[in-house]
């Protein structure tokens, strides 16, 4: 399959810190969703997918006009102009409840690295198998069915540290139907995140990641380091941030954070 969109950048998706199982390989990414794995290929105009299935439009929210996005943002301020064309081909990718839940838990006070270990070795020991690309075997993320039987101590060794207790915690919580994340999606967006928010280890930061990643509320607005460098070194905002982006960076808040994370934290802002 073959994807002609001059706003879509596998490297740009790949580094903007909303997924952690997109691999580097040969001209691409071998990315891991939807009980998929595949290879995707940077094209001057757009991207090359090894497999026919239209899941990865939706995937990669290909219906949406990110230009029109970027036309709404450039013209705001000469930070966003420049972070608009520098991250150009970002794009929000449509992820599942359950992984992104379990993943931005494991993220809290995390880095990439560890993140994308733990991630990886949860996937390989309670995981189906998918396939094997080029020598390498790629695993699905667990369903909590899966994980019905893993301790604390089963998460921790995984290398999630702390949050061990709270992935323990949340798929008991979902075997035992206290929570529904997939019923989530019918709340309002202040019912969905007072309901995230209930969740042990999901914070704002967190709460904010899991509606943007999870469940496409575009208002969400994930404020990390990066992000309170952008607010307080570019806007001048040290108090109140989340109200000051809620007003400043609606519509898609979360879309527009997506170009200021991407784009200060390749500028390293100090």
């Amino acid at each position: 399959m073959i994807i002609k969109n001059c706003n879509l950048n596998l490297e740009q998706i790949a580094t903007s810190g909303q997924a952690f199982r997109w691999y580097k390989h040969q001209e691409g990414y071998v990315v891991v969703a939807g009980h998929k794995a595949v290879k995707m290929k940077q094209l001057d105009d757009g991207i090359e997918i090894e497999d026919e299935d239209n899941f990865w439009l939706d995937y990669l929210d290909m219906d949406r006009d990110y230009q029109s996005i970027i036309d709404i943002y450039k013209v705001k301020d000469d930070f966003l102009l420049k972070a608009t064309d520098f991250g150009s081909g970002i794009r929000i990718l449509k992820q599942d409840p359950f992984e992104i839940t379990m993943t931005f838990i494991i993220s809290a006070n995390n880095n990439i690295t560890r993140i994308t270990s733990a991630i990886k070795l949860l996937s390989e020991r309670y995981g189906d198998y998918i396939k094997t690309i080029d020598g390498i075997d790629y695993y699905d993320f667990p369903k909590p069915e899966q994980l019905i039987n893993v301790s604390v101590e089963d998460y921790r060794a995984c290398g999630v540290g702390y949050r061990d207790k709270y992935l323990y915690q949340l798929v008991k919580d979902i075997l035992n139907q206290v929570v529904d994340l997939y019923a989530l999606n019918t709340l309002s967006d202040s019912e969905l995140k007072k309901a995230l928010l209930r969740l042990k280890g999901v914070g704002e930061k967190v709460c904010n990641c899991i509606i943007l990643f999870a469940y496409e509320r575009y208002d969400g607005f994930p404020i990390d380091t990066w992000i309170k460098k952008v607010l307080i070194e570019v806007y001048q905002v040290k108090d109140n941030q989340e109200k000051f982006a809620e007003d400043y960076f609606k519509p898609y808040g979360g879309i527009a954070q997506q170009y200021l994370f991407y784009y200060g934290r390749t500028i390293k802002l100090t």
